[in-house]
């Protein structure tokens, strides 16, 4: 059975995220999509901004999605994978304020949703006019980029040339891994940013912004925001019991400065690839897709958080090789 797509729309007060969520909608008509909206307050008025179009808008207020309300969010993907054949798609708008850690782990953690949906994305709108100040007030604003497989700086109109590569400077340093749009009043290419290509992490280079090469292994540090990338490739198949015993530990053990751990490995004797990721204390393996025949079985773990160091990481996996 194939399972329903979801896409998690995060970006702090004010950047667009319902603006980009209504051009989303109307660029994927005719699919019935299903948005879950979350505001802070009692009263949710984003979903009244929604534009006509959506199979369902389910609306969560007086919370936030990553803390309150995270019971209230798994009855309603409960309640929704009962009517999966109604939905092609599943659309989830948190609140500016949201860190998107806790929503990611909903997603890895419970058997009941992962059966039924498919995390495909964490989408993070920048606002080119304010996400300087944002970050340097916000640790959830800091947190949303270097969570996001995809960024998209919002508002470019409003800010000079200057400032807009000074923000995408920024947002590559927090987050190398990301791909990044650049774009205004809610317009990105939709299907551009929905085409994620095979479960394999990769940087895809947006043709709106410029051209940026990370090197394997390379260690990429934001100095004024202390947040650490770094990718360890694994030239020989692991041995995954041993291995998931090491993640589990470290992502309990560095639960506050380890954001997010996402690759792939091989293991020996094993024709798939195995999925790996982790958000905050939650860890998963997966199933991914065949070894082609033509390609060597490396493996890749990105690493993302803050002020980690990339040779301890490094020398507590090279334990788990197998090189016979």
């Amino acid at each position: 059975m194939n399972r329903i797509p979801v896409h998690l729309i995060t970006g702090f007060l004010g950047s667009g995220k319902t603006t980009f969520l209504n051009r989303f909608i109307k660029e994927r008509l005719p699919e019935r999509i299903l948005v879950i909206e979350n505001e802070c307050g009692q009263t949710n008025v984003d979903g009244a901004l929604v534009m006509d179009g959506v199979e369902e808008i389910i609306e969560l207020s007086a919370g936030c999605l990553c803390c309150s309300l995270s019971d209230g969010l798994l009855d309603i993907l409960y309640e929704a994978s009962k009517r999966k054949e109604q939905y092609d798609r599943l659309v989830i708008e948190t609140t500016g304020i949201a860190d998107p850690s806790s929503i990611i782990q909903v997603f890895l953690q419970d058997p009941r949703v992962e059966k039924v949906f498919d995390l495909q994305q964490v989408i993070c709108l920048a606002d080119a006019s304010q996400l300087q100040s944002w970050l340097d007030e916000a640790e959830e604003a800091l947190r949303q980029i270097a969570l996001a497989d995809s960024v998209l700086i919002n508002k470019t109109d409003k800010v000079s040339d200057s400032t807009r590569s000074e923000v995408e400077s920024i947002v590559r340093g927090i987050n190398p891994h990301a791909r990044v749009f650049a774009g205004h009043n809610g317009n990105f290419p939709i299907d551009e940013i929905l085409d994620t290509g095979t479960t394999k992490p990769k940087t895809v280079e947006s043709p709106q912004v410029s051209s940026h090469h990370h090197h394997q292994h390379e260690v990429q540090q934001h100095n004024s925001h202390k947040i650490t990338t770094f990718t360890l490739t694994f030239p020989y198949p692991l041995d995954l019991n041993n291995l998931s015993l090491e993640l589990n530990r470290i992502v309990n053990l560095y639960h506050d400065q380890v954001y997010r751990v996402k690759g792939y490995i091989a293991i020996p004797n094993y024709p798939n690839r195995v999925i790996l990721q982790s958000a905050r204390s939650t860890f998963v393996a997966t199933d991914g897709s065949p070894w082609e025949s033509s390609i060597e079985r490396t493996g890749k773990l990105v690493f993302i958080g803050r002020d980690l160091n990339k040779q301890v990481f490094e020398r507590m996996f090279n334990r788990y090789m197998v090189t016979d």
